[in-house]
């Protein structure tokens, strides 16, 4: 699921599932409009609405032996009319020394990680890769998270750093792994990966910095093994939040021809009160053997509406993936209805 970045504004949103003993449930709706005109080519235009459902289930405990705190839960997430499985999101074992602020996770899409929608130069709503939905051309902005360590199950370790921050390793047997067995299956043509990363203030009221890299291990085939880096800073003062973003993703090839993309992300937002966020947005990103930068400029309003938050933007996308032909250029508008339970 893209995880929704709030602030002030949007903060109210997050709902408490129904408690069970110490197991909990909770679930979230989306519905969105989002339409988008292609320059040059009106047949290209498109008009849609999209649904996602996911329900949320976890418990919490201790154990009866060196007195760690357990917790565990799964998601059930469904995209649309999805055809592959609903149980694959936001599954983990977690095992917590309090203490030590130590945490020891066997888990896929859970710790910290370096996610497609972890921006600093955005806020709250859609990311720059939304935008582009509906045009012509595939867009270059990531459509995955790098190298997809932080996608395949695999073990971690989160480590507290005093007041500054949080610090993570993550290590996935086979990257992009899905375990589609109870038992786990062996694959012979992925390799190894890892992620390490840092969220945190440094200490600093109002700063938000996070650091991950990511790497897959070459396979016997490839020329290239696949890496991903993506840092970003974001400082809030008041009513006004500022951040920036950079993502560098070199995928894994069986060549060694050119395949580097860069992104950068800027932001500016500003909470008019507890309810009304507006936000400015640009994202460009480069990739090798492109003819031009792919840009985004848009720009969103989110507004609180108790249990239900609205989402409303509309974007410019010039260049995609990086083609300067009209058709490569489209404008969109989106809405987005988030309801929480």
């Amino acid at each position: 699921m893209k995880k929704l970045m709030l602030t002030t504004a949007l903060a109210g949103l997050l709902v408490g599932g129904n408690a069970i003993a110490q197991t909990t449930i909770s679930g979230e709706l989306r519905l969105a409009l989002h339409a988008s005109a292609a320059k040059g080519d009106t047949t290209a235009s498109k008009r849609s609405i999209g649904n996602e459902q996911q329900i949320n289930i976890q418990t919490k405990g201790k154990l009866n032996i060196g007195g760690l705190d357990y917790a565990a839960g799964f998601s059930l997430e469904n995209d649309g009319s999805q055809s592959t499985t609903l149980y694959n999101e936001n599954v983990y074992m977690d095992f917590t020394n309090a203490s030590s602020g130590t945490t020891i996770s066997i888990s896929r899409d859970h710790i910290q990680r370096a996610d497609t929608d972890r921006s600093n130069g955005v806020f709250f709503g859609y990311s720059p890769v939304d935008t582009a939905d509906g045009s012509t051309a595939a867009s270059t902005l990531f459509t995955a998270s790098g190298t997809a360590v932080g996608q395949a199950y695999g073990i971690g370790i989160i480590q507290n750093v005093g007041s500054f921050g949080k610090v993570s390793y993550f290590y996935a047997p086979t990257a992009g792994d899905t375990a589609t067995t109870s038992e786990g299956n062996a694959e012979t043509d992925v390799e190894s990966g890892y992620e390490i990363g840092f969220t945190g203030d440094l200490g600093v009221k109002g700063l938000d910095v996070y650091a991950f890299k990511n790497q897959v291990k070459r396979a016997p085939a490839d020329a290239k093994k696949g890496e991903f880096d993506n840092i970003g800073i974001k400082y809030t003062t008041g009513q006004i939040t500022a951040g920036y973003t950079r993502k560098n993703y070199t995928a894994a090839s069986t060549t060694t021809a050119a395949n580097e993309t860069t992104e950068n992300h800027y932001g500016l937002g500003y909470a008019v009160d507890n309810n009304l966020t507006i936000g400015v947005f640009k994202a460009t990103v480069s990739k090798e053997g492109s003819a031009e930068k792919e840009k985004v400029n848009y720009v969103q309003v989110g507004y609180n509406l108790g249990p239900v938050a609205l989402l409303a933007g509309y974007a410019e996308n010039r260049n995609i993936s990086g083609v300067t032909a009209a058709t490569a250029d489209a404008d969109s508008v989106f809405v987005r209805l988030i309801g929480a339970f």
